[in-house]
């Protein structure tokens, strides 16, 4: 993908697209260019706080996403509200509006990746809603001496909702390998669970030569089908 694209989608500008990108239908869609680590985006929609969504302290100017993205969270956000009440999905940074580098990110450009604060539970064993990312051992304790557990149950049935969600173009499902490990252990031995366990098992996975993703789930959709000329899927 030359620069140039790039750049002026985080400039907000059109003039450097291809011909057809530049007239209806595509100028009133949401468009992903270039890569997850280098590209941008063009008319992203923002994810809103709701009563089922909360955005991390911090996230709220990089919540912009490729539709799809946006769509997915919020329907996964209801399914847990259904299958876990009281349950709120707490997201991370997603995009910029406009795209392009995003501190502390190598990916985040494009507006196909979100970040996810894991579902918890407190030391007495109590659903708690974090406001940060902390970071769980294989044994599902936090590694910071708060007494917080990793909710296997509630985490599954995330991972579990992405999955089963046939709209978004799910890709990818980043997480460290020990608490991808305990997942599928715990989904392996659910009879109501054992259906998924292969498709979660393929999509589950460590980054490689990026940290380890043991304090949130990082989800990535795939490049619109329409617009495979200007986004690409892998990163550079």
């Amino acid at each position: 993908m030359a620069q140039s694209l790039c750049d002026a989608a985080v400039n907000g500008s059109i003039s450097a697209l291809p011909v057809k990108f530049r007239a209806a239908p595509y100028t009133k869609m949401s468009l992903s260019i270039g890569y997850p680590n280098d590209g941008g985006q063009l008319r992203a929609k923002r994810l809103k706080p709701s009563r089922t969504i909360k955005i991390k302290p911090g996230s709220q100017e990089r919540s912009y996403g490729h539709p799809a993205l946006v769509l997915m969270l919020e329907r996964s956000a209801r399914d847990l509200q259904r299958g876990a009440p009281g349950s709120v999905l707490v997201v991370g940074d997603i995009s910029d509006e406009n795209g392009g580098p995003l501190v502390g990110h190598h990916s985040h450009q494009s507006g196909r990746d979100a970040d996810i604060v894991f579902y918890v539970l407190d030391e007495n064993g109590k659903r708690t809603v974090l406001d940060r990312y902390v970071k769980f051992g294989a044994d599902g304790k936090a590694l910071d001496g708060s007494g917080l557990v990793f909710d296997d149950w509630r985490n599954w049935l995330l991972v579990q909702s992405w999955v089963r969600d046939q709209r978004a173009g799910l890709s990818h499902i980043f997480i460290s390998r020990p608490l991808r490990q305990r997942l599928i252990t715990y989904a392996s031995k659910q009879p109501a669970f054992m259906k998924y366990v292969s498709e979660v098992s393929a999509l589950l996975k460590q980054p490689e030569e990026a940290e380890p993703h043991d304090d949130h789930f990082h989800v990535r959709v795939s490049c619109p089908k329409d617009q495979g000329e200007i986004c690409h899927e892998q990163s550079k």
